[in-house]
């Protein structure tokens, strides 16, 4: 029993494929289809490093941020401050910032050693009450250390940006080798036509000087 060969057609992709790694049996393609299939198989490969180098260094930006970040939380404090005053809002606020409040107040850090001063609060509070702030080992108010969503958001960005610039790297080049290869191909059109046109339009066949049949 013989089998009958398959007429599925060959994906697109795939022929492209083939044709990049040499593997391709048709005599119709020409060196340049060879080098613009090179140039999309290089483009996919270096989209897909990309993405892998993009997500290295989100990783890598996560990690030495948290272990930063963990090393300067060891010396920091989260202590309960009494507001001596109600909170006022600061005057450098904007349209597209949330308001921000200050007030004056005191706590004790390190144990026993009483400290005055401004608290920066994200929300209304009357005297008397009772804020959490973040102190130093020396006692001095400090900025609370970055969350995990925060550093998740900085490598994020930082992945991004070397995926983006990765991408615009390579895009210019296969850009340029193909602007390179279309060149070529014209070139190469042309010169074939210059061969051929004179025997399609039967030019050649002419004598010169005369523009047609002679009358007898």
């Amino acid at each position: 029993m013989t089998r009958t060969p398959s007429t599925r057609p060959i994906r697109p992709w795939r022929r492209s494929l083939r044709r990049a790694l040499g593997a391709e049996r048709n005599e119709l393609a020409r060196p340049e289809d060879r080098a613009r299939s090179r140039a999309g198989l290089l483009a996919t490969v270096a989209t897909g490093l990309a993405l892998v180098l993009g997500a290295t260094a989100a990783w890598t930006d996560f990690d030495t941020a948290e272990h930063r970040v963990a090393a300067a939380s060891s010396r920091l404090h989260h202590v309960d401050a009494l507001l001596l005053s109600a909170t006022t809002a600061t005057a450098d606020r904007t349209a597209t910032a949330a308001a921000r409040y200050q007030a004056t107040a005191t706590w004790a850090y390190p144990a026993g050693q009483r400290r005055t001063g401004t608290v920066d609060l994200s929300h209304q509070a009357r005297a008397g009450s009772t804020v959490g702030v973040w102190a130093d080992d020396t006692g001095r108010l400090t900025t609370a250390p970055p969350s995990t969503a925060d550093l998740v958001s900085d490598a994020v960005s930082t992945g991004l940006l070397a995926v983006a610039l990765l991408f615009v790297l390579t895009a210019g080049g296969v850009g340029l080798r193909l602007r390179s290869l279309d060149r070529r191909t014209d070139t190469a059109w042309q010169r074939a036509w210059e061969e051929l046109e004179p025997a399609w339009t039967g030019r050649a066949a002419r004598r010169p000087g005369t523009d047609g049949p002679r009358r007898s």
